[in-house]
């Protein structure tokens, strides 16, 4: 009876092993066959990433993810809102190179395991979607191509913006050269792209615009390891410090828009090491602490904006100098609703020219300035910054050799930066 029965357990037994190796099989195959419908391997890498993603994506007003079906991701009516290029010139070496969501309405949990695992990224556009959680790791993603930015973009916004190898990239989000071609219109149902020649003289850009899209959580310690040169998070609930790691940007940082979070902290020493940022804009956040001295530094800077803050002391006379002489380019210097007690002399004529605002701060004798007792209790309170001068940090060569430079101080208007003009979208 024994023998009788072993023999049909063995039969099962191999029939499921059987089994098992064949799914197996099978799975590799599908999964193979599958890979091969693709261009190449990192379309089909980038394909697994954009699903998982989708699959996470609660809300979509615009019903956008409905294109994100097939394999033929670059094709100009799928996948709306990715776009493709050729970093080689080569047409079989399409990429995954930029994501324009801006206005979509997203709703997602995190961009942490998406945007850090689409490593050909060359910008992430995505103004006015709601991702909640932190900042993913850019560091992760190396952003391999070249952009070259032009420093006076046309300042209407069109309906449709351009990328080319050879053209401007025109439009509300990015003014510049590129070497891929991509049309974004008004119209959602369309895309189109291409590719070109690098442009001479291109830098290795990279721009991350993420306002209005609930982000939480400090930003992260190696943001300045990430060597962007646009970085937009304002109007989100990011909170802690701007961590000193912000300074590894000096060369590549040319606008960085804060604006609009619950920053804290003291204001860092590290920020006057960003000498060819143009754009500085930190108000209406809880940074604390006296202005550094390093912020002498910032020969560069048109649009300063430390308004609404905890900032305290003395406005130095070294940062209004940046505006003073044929050299000084700040336009603006936002300083209001702070708990400022006194001004440096060479502030006094920005402040009577409208380069200055001191509004609502403790200066003795300035009009529309907190009320008396508001001022004591704040400046009665035990502070932990350390002092302006505390912290000795010698100017980069570079900022020296602009300072030097003549510049002429004009207010621009602020759809002229890439960063301010993407609050308008």
């Amino acid at each position: 009876m024994a023998n009788y029965l072993k023999l049909p357990i063995a039969r099962c037994l191999l029939l499921l092993l059987c089994s098992y190796l064949a799914a197996i099989v099978s799975s590799h195959t599908t999964r193979s066959e599958q890979a091969h419908s693709f261009p190449n391997e990192r379309l089909y890498r980038a394909y697994l990433v954009i699903q998982r993603f989708k699959s996470t994506i609660t809300s979509d007003p615009k019903n956008v993810t409905a294109t994100w079906t097939g394999n033929d991701i670059c094709d100009e009516k799928s996948y709306l809102g990715i776009y493709c290029a050729t970093p080689t010139g080569r047409s079989d070496d399409l990429r995954v190179t930029g994501i324009i969501w801006n206005g979509y309405g997203f709703r997602a949990p995190k961009l942490q395991g998406f945007l850090d695992q689409l490593p050909d990224l060359a910008f992430f556009h995505a103004a006015s979607n709601y991702f909640g959680s932190d900042i993913p790791r850019l560091d992760a993603v190396p952003y391999f191509y070249n952009l070259n930015v032009d420093k006076n973009p046309p300042v209407h916004p069109q309906d449709e913006a351009y990328v080319s190898g050879d053209s401007h990239i025109r439009g509300p989000c990015i003014n510049g050269d590129i070497h891929f071609m991509i049309k974004v219109g008004t119209d959602l149902p369309k895309k189109k792209w291409d590719w070109g020649k690098i442009p001479a003289g291109a830098t290795n850009a990279k721009a991350v615009l993420l306002n209005y899209n609930s982000l939480s959580g400090p930003l992260p310690a190696n943001l300045g390891a990430s060597k962007l040169s646009y970085l937009a998070l304002a109007n989100n609930k990011l909170t802690g410090p701007i961590p000193p790691s912000i300074a590894q940007a000096q060369d590549s940082l040319l606008e960085m828009l804060l604006l609009n979070n619950q920053l804290s902290g003291c204001l860092p020493h590290e920020l006057g090491m960003l000498i060819n940022a143009t754009v500085i804009d930190a108000g209406m956040n809880q940074l604390t602490g006296p202005i550094p001295s390093s912020f002498s530094c910032l020969t560069s800077v048109e649009q300063l904006n430390l308004g609404g803050n905890r900032i305290y002391g003395e406005i130095p006379d070294a940062l209004c100098k940046l505006a003073a002489g044929p050299a000084g380019r700040l336009a603006n210097l936002t300083l209001s609703s702070n708990y400022f007690t006194s001004v440096g002399p060479a502030c006094l004529s920005l402040i009577k020219d409208g380069v200055l605002n001191v509004k609502n701060n403790c200066i003795p004798g300035f009009a529309n300035q907190r009320r008396p007792a508001e001022c004591a209790s704040f400046l009665s309170q035990p502070k932990a910054c350390p002092a302006a001068t505390a912290t000795h940090v010698a100017c980069p060569a570079a900022a020296a050799n602009a300072a030097a430079a003549p510049a002429d101080r004009v207010a621009k208007d602020y759809s002229s930066y890439v960063t301010y003009a993407t609050l308008h979208e």
